[in-house]
This record gives structure tokens, sequence and C-alpha cells, in this order.
């Protein structure tokens, strides 16, 4: 497959930003996030219209929905934690592939492709010059598009990428700005201002090992029959029917917890931190499409018993949903910022502590469940797929919608040794050999 870029340039908003607003300063949510971008990608097979007639519309669409989100094609700036929103703009590039067809892609399994996937997206570095957002717009010879983006977690979470690209899809679809493309709102620095953080982080580590990403789909099938081990048995102790991304949660972190388990001859303490959107949960009242950073980290935590063997997936369900139910009820009795920003940088500390503690393994899971971003329609219909990319660095693992909208695929990225491990887990094992 090769894919080249034909293409690139700045798209600015149609509407000069005011004066007013061309100085964003961000919130503490922004200041907790990460530093980097990170990627999502969009499939439209059924896109046949003249490829220059779309890219043109594209363009102009952009261009029109950046008026509303125009702190998106400004720049970060570190020294003043804040944005320059002074329209410099947003990467607009153009790709044809050759030697593959989106058909095939979607086609099959998504570990087929995974090495090729990093094409479809236009990464920059991070600096104080570099776009907050890159967008890599590619055609197949078949006639499909893959809108690749590439996002700023600066002043980015999922939900405002999942806002952007459906306003962006419903001005395109619509000719221009209409009364159903939802208008942001960028209050949340003023809601939320910046604080002064004490938070230690631990240093990187010394050794970068390599990064092995692999997806686990779980369709519904197999969804209801884990859920049925889950909670069906007499003695499961479970009292609750769980949902289907409490089910896959609980199946991966029993299968990492049991990778450990085999390498060191004994279970290990074992944290999951995983992300909570604070939209609609805490108890004060919030703009509605409030864009930028507001989301929690919460932990759950599997305490080893000395020497014990025991590993019972309702042991690990009960654990994931009493923390989820704490940090819903720490949500409620949020009422005012400055109670949000205890609740949420204790939450950070935590975090940090416990991933300072060398005898605790640490995972990280995030969710694009729900979210919307498979709702992107552009006239072509909503998105075939949608997807992350291979990872070589951060060991974080994503879970989203499978391709039929009734599972879940779980993107696992963990080194070599902890994957080989991981995949022995006879859960694990069930699910690949059913796509074999």
């Amino acid at each position: 497959m090769e894919v080249q870029i034909i293409s690139r340039k700045q798209i600015k908003p149609s509407v000069k930003t005011p004066p007013h607003l061309q100085n964003l300063k961000i919130s503490f949510f922004d200041q907790l996030a990460p530093s980097e971008h990170f990627p999502i990608i969009f499939y439209y097979p059924n896109h046949h219209h003249e490829i220059t007639k779309t890219i043109d519309q594209l363009e102009k669409s952009l261009s029109e929905t950046l008026t509303l989100f125009y702190p998106l094609a400004g720049r970060y700036i570190k020294d003043n934690l804040s944005v320059d929103c002074k329209d410099e703009g947003v990467d607009f590039l153009e790709a044809k592939v050759d030697g593959v067809d989106l058909t095939q892609i979607l086609q099959q399994e998504p570990n087929s492709n995974l090495e090729l996937l990093a094409h479809f997206v236009p990464y920059v570095t991070e600096s104080d010059t570099s776009p907050l957002l890159a967008i890599q717009i590619n055609e197949f010879k078949c006639g499909g598009l893959a809108i690749g983006l590439f996002n700023s977690h600066r002043i980015f979470d999922g939900p405002t990428v999942s806002t952007f690209i459906n306003a962006w899809a419903t001005t395109f679809r619509e000719g221009g700005i209409s009364d159903r493309v939802p208008r942001p709102s960028f209050d949340l620095p003023f809601l939320f201002p910046q604080r002064d953080l004490c938070l230690k982080l631990p240093p990187p580590p010394k050794v970068q090992l390599k990064i092995v990403t692999k997806v686990f789909v779980f369709n519904k099938e197999a969804i209801n029959k884990l859920k049925s081990k889950i909670s069906g048995g007499a003695n499961s102790g479970v009292k609750y029917h769980p949902s289907r991304l409490e089910v896959v949660t609980t199946i991966l972190w029993k299968a990492l917890i049991g990778a450990v388990k085999a390498q060191n001859g004994h279970l290990r303490a074992s944290s999951l931190r995983q992300i909570m959107t604070l939209r609609a949960k805490v108890s004060m009242p919030l703009p509605e499409e409030a864009c930028g950073n507001m989301y929690m980290p919460f932990m759950s935590r599997f305490n080893a018993n000395d020497g014990s063997n025991k590993l019972e997936l309702s042991d690990i369900a009960s654990l994931l949903r009493d923390a989820k139910r704490k940090a819903i009820s720490d949500c409620k009795n949020a009422v005012s910022s400055n109670e949000v920003f205890l609740m949420v940088t204790n939450s950070h500390r935590e975090l940090c502590e416990e991933l300072n503690k060398g005898e605790v393994d640490t995972y990280k899971f995030t969710s694009w469940c729900r979210m919307g971003l498979d709702e992107a329609n552009f006239g072509w219909g909503k998105p075939a797929w949608v997807s992350s990319v291979h990872s070589t660095t951060e060991i974080i693992s994503t879970l989203k919608e499978n391709k039929s909208g009734d599972g879940i695929e779980a993107w696992m990225n963990l080194t070599e040794i902890d994957m080989h491990h991981f995949q022995q887990d006879p859960d694990i094992l069930a699910l690949t050999s059913s796509h074999d």
C-alpha cells in the first residue's frame, strides 16, 4: 500500500476571530491533560462523488465550522498557559491511497491492517508552533474516503472531538452553518480557572520497551456469554447486570492480572485507571456543548492475597463497579468549581501515587463508547468504522464500539512479553479462536 500526499494547506476560519476572543486561557482540566496529540480515523466506503468537488466542499465547510471552534485554529502558548486564537489555521492534507481498497480494510480483521492505518493520519510534532488539529483526507480508487484527525489533547477531549466532527459533518451536509450545527462553548476556563498544581509524576522509563498493539473484538454474542459468566452463577457474588463496557473491562483486567502472575509465579497488586467525563455528572450547572478537557480519572484496585491463587471474574467486576459508583457519587456532591477542582486533583494525585509505587501494576483504560463519534454523517452515511492506530509509546488501552455497533473493540497496547501472556487467558483464547 502507498499513501501519497498530493496537497497540504492551512484552513482558517471563514470569519476572523474578534480581538476579545483571541487570547483564551486554559482551564485547570487542560493543565492536567497530556501534552500530546491523539489520532482518530473515520471510514466512509459509500462516498461515490467527484473527489475534486468533495475536497472543495470539505475545505469550505471546515473553514465555516472553525468560526465556531475558533481555538482549534489557534496555537498553544506554553509559557502563558493559553491558546493564541489568531486564526493561524489547521493543517489540511489530501492523500491518494494505492494498493488497497477501503472495502478490503473494512472487511478484514482489524489486526490485518494495523501497521497501515497510521498512514491515514497527519502526524505533527508537539511544539508551540504546531497546529492543534491536523486533518488528512485519504482517497481510495474505489471512491471511498478515510478522514484522519490528529487532535491536540491540550484543549481536546473525546466529547470535544465528537462535537467538532459532527458539527463539521452537519455543516458540509447542510451546505453551511444551520440551526442543526451544535454551538460549542469555550467557557470552561472561566468556570474552572487554572491553578497551581503540585503533582509528582513518575520519571519516564530509561529504556523504552517495544509496544505491541492488538485489537480484540467482543461481539454481542461473546459479551452475552461473558456477562452470564460474571453474573449468572448462584455463587457469583454479583447482584447486578453489568453493562457491555463493564463486562469487557472485567475480562481484560483479569487477563492482565493473570499475565503478571504467569511471569512472576504469584499474584501482584494491580490498579486500573479509567476516565469519566464530568459532563452531566457534576451537580453545578454547565453550558451545553462545553468544549475542552473535562474528565476525571478514577481507580479500581486489586489487592493480591498472600500466596492466594484466587482470581474470580465476579470479584474483579465488583471492584470495578464499586469504584465507578464512588466516582459518580463524588461527582454528584461537587456543586461548585472549587469542589470539582479538589475532587479532580485528588483523583490525579491518587493516580500519581499509584504510578510511583513500583510494587503495583497500573493500567490505563479509556473509552470512546457512546461518545457519538460514529454519528458523523457528511451525507455519505455514518462511518462504517472509527479507529485508532498502532501505538508505539504509552501503554494505554482504548475501548470503542465495533464495526457493527453491537459490541466492543479493545485496542490493547502492551509490551511483547505482557501481550504473549495476556493472550493465554482462557477467555481471551476463546475470543481469539472464534475469529480464526
